[in-house]
């Protein structure tokens, strides 16, 4: 099979991914913790996950959370738009280690031109139009508009002259440019009202299956990817009961144990070859 170019589509049913937020406790400084949510982050990104949600587990605290979902959104926010939309955070003191995730929104042309489709932020709104950011090529104005102010609209820019810009909300269809970072609470209440919603729930375990073809069962359903902790896998909070699978993405590993990043890549990489859509 060819893959076929670049920028991809969004997926026909919805990936969501939960993890624990203890995936960086294990990190003794605020850099390392950076560092690996970057990894998480391009993971997420690469595989086109729609949701994360970041859960508390037994290890991991409320500020574990707050770290890594503001790590997680700094990352999906396009570039050009991070001065104005991201504020002063000692959380993201090193989030400039972090590997970019070259989204399609995160590329806008360098030379602005009737046509092209560009991310921007609504700084003012007077009646049925609006100012907006738009990064390196200064401000435009949008109308209609119909958003608050702050929020980040994709916008098509209809007349230029010169530096002024007049553009009109638009959209990247359906085109891949990210996904959502939501906090949850107890992994079991979450679960319950994915299963209710009729999300086929996989989990990772070095005690889960390896007949990876029974992933094969949950096409044409939205799937959520639940992973452990890094002190406590899976079914020591929760029983294989509570999923429709439970898998094993790196049997007879080479190494004693297998990092939250790495376990997420792994298991992303099994989901995407058998439910590929």
């Amino acid at each position: 099979m060819i893959s076929p170019p670049w920028p991809s589509p969004r997926r026909q049913h919805k990936l969501i991914v939960l993890l624990p937020a203890s995936v960086l406790s294990v990190e003794q400084d605020l850099r390392d913790k950076t560092y690996k949510a970057g990894l998480i982050s391009r993971a997420l990104a690469i595989f086109r996950v729609d949701e994360v949600r970041i859960f508390l587990d037994e290890d991991s605290t409320h500020d574990d959370q707050e770290t890594l979902s503001e790590l997680l959104n700094y990352q999906v926010v396009p570039p050009h738009l991070k001065k104005r939309v991201v504020g002063l955070s000692e959380k993201l003191k090193y989030a400039g280690i972090m590997p970019p995730l070259n989204l399609p929104n995160h590329l806008p042309p360098r030379d602005l031109n009737e046509g092209d489709l560009i991310d921007v932020l609504i700084i003012t709104r007077k009646g049925s139009q609006c100012s907006v950011y738009m990064g390196e090529a200064g401000e435009g104005l949008l109308k209609p508009c119909h958003f608050d102010v702050n929020d980040i609209v994709t916008a098509r820019v209809i007349r230029r002259s010169g530096r002024q810009f007049e553009l009109e909300p638009s959209s990247w269809g359906n085109i891949y440019t990210g996904y959502k970072v939501l906090r949850s609470g107890k992994l079991l209440t979450e679960l319950q009202e994915l299963k209710e919603q009729g999300v086929a729930l996989v989990g990772t375990s070095k005690y889960g299956s390896t007949d990876y073809w029974l992933l094969r069962g949950l096409l044409g359903r939205p799937i959520a990817l639940v992973l452990g902790g890094p002190k406590s896998g899976l079914l020591q909070y929760t029983s294989r009961k509570a999923f429709d699978l439970l898998i094993n993405a790196a049997p007879l590993q080479g190494t004693e144990t297998l990092r939250s990043e790495e376990a997420l890549l792994a298991s992303l990489t099994l989901l995407n070859t058998f439910l590929t859509d």
